[in-house]
């Protein structure tokens, strides 16, 4: 089965932190006037380079975020539209790994300080008026979460934060979305002696203990709020799914969950981990492919795509206004 391709879309933009800031007595004013802060994309940029020029790890996502210099690629501005492609390492850490490779089948294990990373394509737009950071995701797999948890890390020490809201293409048209019921879920793994399945990373799990929430029930109303703010990109899925913990007794046993929604008048039940996938991601899985097979360039050919997904998003919202 081919693996899918998608971009996912957020609307960027720096403000002042308003808590535990280290400069707040310094820009105390331009917080209470909700003046956005000076600092330039192509400042950014830079500073994201040099912050992560050796290995930094996000503790809350448990993941690792290398980017390199040369791995930075301004692309030339355009009607005022400032771009770059940037392409981080990214992965998971901490956790012992194996590699497994496929002509041979022969095994290369990894204990737990190592770190598993893959290229990510970040698209970064910049306009006088708004900031667009497209991610490039393989089979549900981006870098989005430990990006910026890093950068926010990196901010820090200037007191200002990056807020990054998803575009919701899904919303956009018109489709009706509501969260029914989530099912907390504690899992074991499963060994398996398959090696396609390892090789796949294809996960066999055994469910040993659920908890049912009905969201449409007003005592769970905020799991929805919750749920909201992830949706939005306010917070990341490890973040979101341990507030909900927070709030349900005896509740620390769950490490997984399946999430039911009612769209339109369907009704779908997905994984925790796809909840992004289904709002905000969109598929170029198709011309991506078609427009592979006849350029071979692949690089290029997700460059043209991410170009007309942004073209879209601002087209729409110069409609919105």
């Amino acid at each position: 089965m081919a693996r899918t391709e998608t971009l996912t879309a957020y609307k960027c933009s720096f403000t002042y932190l308003k808590r535990n800031n280290p400069l707040k007595e310094e820009m105390k004013e331009l917080i209470k006037s909700e003046t956005p802060p000076d600092y330039a994309w192509d400042s950014f940029v830079s500073d994201f380079c040099e912050y992560t020029s050796s290995l930094v790890v996000g503790k809350i996502t448990e993941r690792a975020i290398l980017l390199p210099d040369e791995n930075i690629h301004q692309r030339e501005s355009s009607d005022g539209i400032n771009k770059w492609r940037i392409v981080p390492y990214a992965g998971k850490q901490g956790k012992p790994f194996r590699i497994i490779k496929t002509s041979t089948g022969q095994k290369y294990d990894f204990a737990s300080d190592s770190a598993a990373l893959y290229e990510h394509n970040i698209f970064l737009y910049q306009s006088a008026g708004s900031a667009i950071a497209i991610f490039h995701r393989q089979s549900g797999s981006g870098c989005k979460s430990v990006f910026l948890e890093v950068a926010n890390k990196m901010l820090r020490e200037k007191g200002i934060k990056l807020e990054m809201e998803l575009y919701l293409p899904l919303v956009s048209a018109g489709v009706d979305v509501q969260a029914t019921k989530l099912q907390l879920q504690y899992v074991r793994n499963i060994e398996t002696s398959d090696i396609a399945e390892k090789i796949h990373n294809k996960r066999k799990v055994e469910v040993i203990q659920e908890l049912g929430l009905n969201l449409e029930s007003q005592e769970n109303s905020f799991v929805k709020n919750i749920l909201h703010d992830m949706k939005l990109g306010k917070i990341s899925q490890d973040i979101a799914f341990a507030r909900i913990k927070q709030n349900c007794p005896n509740s620390d046993i769950y490490n997984d969950a399946q999430l039911y929604l009612r769209i339109g008048k369907q009704y779908q039940k997905i994984p925790w981990g796809e909840f992004d996938s289904l709002f905000g991601n969109y598929d170029i899985t198709e011309s991506l492919h078609s427009k592979f097979r006849s350029s071979g360039d692949f690089i290029g050919s997700l460059t043209e795509l991410s170009d007309e997904y942004y073209n879209s998003i601002i087209a729409e919202e110069n409609v919105d206004e």
